[in-house]
């Protein structure tokens, strides 16, 4: 019996019938008018998929468009259609959708027909840490799953020269790289007043009060400890050299979220990993706390304040990753522990920092408009019409 009804048989069984599953999807027509996005893998309504949606909503054509969501009680805006992501459903929306927006290279996929449209919109503007083929160790089938992406990607696009070159050199892609600004960074170019009072209202907070937003990046190491923040000493600094008063905002980063655990020192720090939109916590913040996120390139974009934490430099370069620059090159103070970043903030130029932004975004060839959204639509609907 073992014989016949063993793992071997089960995993036959499963391939047989998954094989079977992608030849149905491939032949069914795919319709013009819809496109399926995902963010992180139906992480929720946020990134770049999210602002070129809500321009397409603006558009006022007819269009069917699907949001892949692992959390279906998620509120979305009218006209953008939930699905719940790894189903057969979803599968089925992918396999008739006109057009593909993701910002991941996810693992659920069906295979691509000659008619469909697909647009990596990736997840980091110009990023600090090595990725990709430059990346010093890949897992297998992480390189499999990127290169099958990449064969099927028609468009990147870039608001930079320096991450251009690496879309066209070292992601395994060979299509057309745009240069055109991120549809996520209309909100921190131009604020909207809204935005601001929505994401202080979301933690109760008084119109006055500033926020210290503290963003680090994840670790393949599952410790809440590299992420600890005393933050105490850090806005004491800020109050005193830009007045008012200041809360700190902590966020994780997704792939580590499960590490969030109940925010400390009172009323003065607040968990917000759990807030679906990275950009508007941007966008409502004074100032950012990082250390190796790509983060610190967008927030820049708003002229306020970056500062690096890097505790752990030297561990995170050898085990973890590699940077494309060193923090030298960088326009950001940085710091080794809170107590260095406190005085890091008393001491703040505003007006040296300015020109050392400028200066980078020169020798990056950095050029961002606010109007990704809106060129990335254009597109979508020219392909569709």
């Amino acid at each position: 019996m073992r014989k016949y009804f063993g793992r071997g048989w089960l995993r036959k069984v499963y391939s047989a019938v998954c094989e079977y599953a992608l030849r149905w999807l491939a032949v069914l027509p795919a319709k013009k008018n819809k496109v399926v996005f995902d963010n992180f893998g139906g992480r929720g309504f946020g990134c770049d998929p999210k602002y070129i949606a809500l321009e397409l909503l603006r558009s006022e054509e007819a269009l069917d468009l699907v949001w892949l969501a692992r959390d279906l009680t998620e509120e979305f805006p009218p006209g953008i259609r939930p699905v719940k992501y790894g189903g057969a459903r979803a599968l089925y929306e992918l396999a008739t959708a006109g057009v593909w927006v993701d910002n991941f290279k996810s693992a659920m996929r069906v295979p691509k027909k000659e008619e469909q449209y697909y647009i990596q919109t990736w997840h980091s503007s110009l990023g600090l840490k090595k990725n990709e083929r430059d990346a010093a160790q890949l897992d297998r089938s992480y390189v499999k799953r990127a290169r099958k992406d990449a064969a099927a990607t028609d468009l990147m696009y870039s608001n930079n020269g320096f991450r251009e070159e690496k879309y066209r050199k070292r992601f395994w892609y060979n299509g057309e790289v745009l240069r055109c600004g991120h549809p996520r960074n209309a909100v921190l170019m131009r604020p909207p007043e809204a935005v601001r009072n929505m994401v202080r209202g979301a933690y109760g907070l008084e119109a006055d009060t500033r926020i210290l937003l503290y963003a680090p990046t994840f670790r393949s190491r599952a410790d809440r400890e590299v992420y600890r923040f005393c933050a105490g000493p850090c806005l004491k600094a800020c109050e005193k050299r830009f007045g008012g008063k200041y809360v700190c905002f902590e966020r994780l980063h997704p792939n580590v979220a499960d590490l969030v655990s109940e925010a400390e020192e009172g009323d003065r720090v607040r968990e917000v990993t759990d807030y679906p939109d990275m950009q508007e916590l941007m966008a409502a913040a004074d100032l950012l706390v990082t250390d190796y996120s790509g983060s610190m390139f967008e927030f820049m974009l708003t002229g306020k304040p970056v500062f690096l934490l890097a505790k752990d430099l030297n561990e995170y370069v050898e085990e973890e990753r590699e940077l494309y620059f060193s923090f030298d090159e960088l326009p950001f103070p940085a710091a080794r522990s809170e107590e260095e970043l406190a005085c890091r903030i008393l001491s703040f130029d505003a007006g040296k920092y300015r020109e050392e932004c400028r200066d980078f975004m020169e020798r990056t060839d950095m050029r961002e408009d606010g109007r990704g959204a809106e060129v990335i639509a254009h597109i979508i609907l020219e392909k569709i019409k």
